[in-house]
């Protein structure tokens, strides 16, 4: 049975590597707001604290790899190794005071992977999505003379994250973290003015493409102590520092006219402009976090985590973006398992819930944007293994119609596998 989970799992890894690579060059989300700064932020946690309500900054867990907080990894068995890989699924409606649009995406979550080095010093290592820019956004006007005038705003593309993780066990109740990342990836903007009033007046197209690569320095402490009756608390506390990096652009502006079927005839004319390898920087601010947990081990677990990032700081070719503002998160949640070592299988099924309130970073048209949701989900163990597939479910709403905004009701469904095996001694009978 042993072997069989192995071949399981090194089955299930090259999947979601393959996954990754194939997923990761389509868009991975449709939503008008993460035209602004390097895009809509992503989930950096599995689907188990995802349908906690995102909790993780004081949570420890043997058999799960916790990215939010790199002090965490001590909780690992010195002979295990866990593997952790998920699908989101996002589907979203926008709506406006006058109309709305469905959209839905499907895109990798997270690769991760957890490892002893010995007692005190455990690892982690992984691949994951750090933020997503995916917007097609069109607005008319009539202007004088020149009829009626369109503006389409595009934008794709987004950033990934890998990460190299370390952890320390200072005694029996502290440990340290930190994980080196290392962000990438390129977004792609394009902003167009049409004239289809004008027969002698071409259409401008405007095309950026910023490729960026940064390196950020994610500290984490925690500490649990036993306070009776089984239960532990724990205290968690991460921080990330200001990252700094210099960017390259290519840009291409051009006018053109377009045929009834949208093909573009590019026309040689004094607007055409190209430059290849522009330099650029760009500043993300710090980021602090603090979260509380009180859990019965193999019981229940509840917590809750907060979260802070001033994005006011945020630049890009030392210039500040006037909708980005500072964002909040608040989370909590928890779980239970009614019988962990009962031999009636829905007895060991882990449930999950928990909710999340966050200001988000933008703030447009004076109107801060919020965000709202609801999560619930299970975990199901694989038989004889400490093995798990998780899945959850968030609902929620971000925006609002006030002031000309747009609302984005979304659910989200999340779909993960945690592996956990003994890989490192030998066994005398499979």
């Amino acid at each position: 049975m042993l072997k069989n989970n192995s071949n399981i799992i090194l089955t299930l890894v090259v999947v979601f590597i393959i996954s990754f690579l194939d997923l990761n060059a389509q868009n991975r989300i449709h939503s008008p707001y993460s035209r602004f700064g390097i895009g809509e932020l992503q989930s950096f946690n599995n689907s188990r604290y995802t349908a906690m309500g995102g909790i993780g900054y004081a949570v420890r867990n043997p058999t799960s790899v916790n990215i939010l907080n790199p002090a965490s990894y001590t909780s690992f068995d010195s002979l295990s190794f866990v593997f952790e890989g998920g699908l989101f699924s996002n589907f979203t409606k926008l709506e406006t005071s006058s109309l709305s649009q469905k959209s839905n995406y499907t895109s990798l979550g997270y690769i991760t992977f957890g490892f002893p080095i010995n007692n005190w010093w455990k690892g982690s290592f992984g691949l994951l999505p750090y933020s997503s820019v995916g917007y097609n956004v069109s607005e008319s006007q009539d202007i004088l003379y020149l009829g009626k005038v369109k503006n389409k705003f595009e934008g794709t593309g987004g950033l990934n994250q890998f990460y190299i993780g370390q952890a320390f066990k200072i005694n029996q109740n502290l440990s340290l973290g930190v994980n080196v990342s290392y962000l990438f990836g390129f977004i792609d903007r394009i902003q167009a003015v049409y004239f289809p009033d004008s027969l002698y007046t071409y259409n401008i197209k405007d095309a950026k493409s910023t490729n960026i690569g940064i390196f950020n320095f994610n500290f984490g402490l925690q500490y649990t102590k036993k306070v009776g009756n089984g239960l532990t608390m724990g205290c968690g506390i991460v921080f990330s520092n200001a990252m700094n990096a210099k960017t390259t652009e290519d840009q291409l502006v051009y006018s053109f006219s377009e045929s009834t079927s949208g093909y573009e005839y590019v026309h040689d004319t004094s607007t055409n402009y190209s430059q290849n390898d522009i330099a650029g920087n760009i500043h993300i601010p710090m980021n602090f976090g603090i979260g509380f947990s009180l859990e019965k081990t193999n019981k229940w677990l509840v917590g809750a985590d907060l979260n802070w990032q001033n994005w006011a700081n945020y630049t890009y070719n030392d210039v500040k973006d006037a909708s980005l503002t500072n964002s909040m998160r608040i989370s909590v949640g928890g779980e239970i398992k009614p019988d962990y070592y009962s031999t009636k299988y829905f007895k060991r099924i882990t449930y999950r819930a928990g909710f999340k309130y966050t200001t988000t970073n933008l703030k447009i048209n004076n109107t801060q944007i919020d965000e709202f949701g609801i999560s619930f989900g299970l975990g199901l163990p694989l038989r004889k293994s400490k093995s798990t597939f998780n899945f959850g479910i968030e609902y929620g709403k971000r925006g609002s119609l006030d002031n000309d905004l747009i609302k984005e009701n979304f659910t989200k469904i999340t779909i993960g596998f945690s592996a956990y095996d003994f890989w490192f001694f030998k066994r005398k009978f499979d």
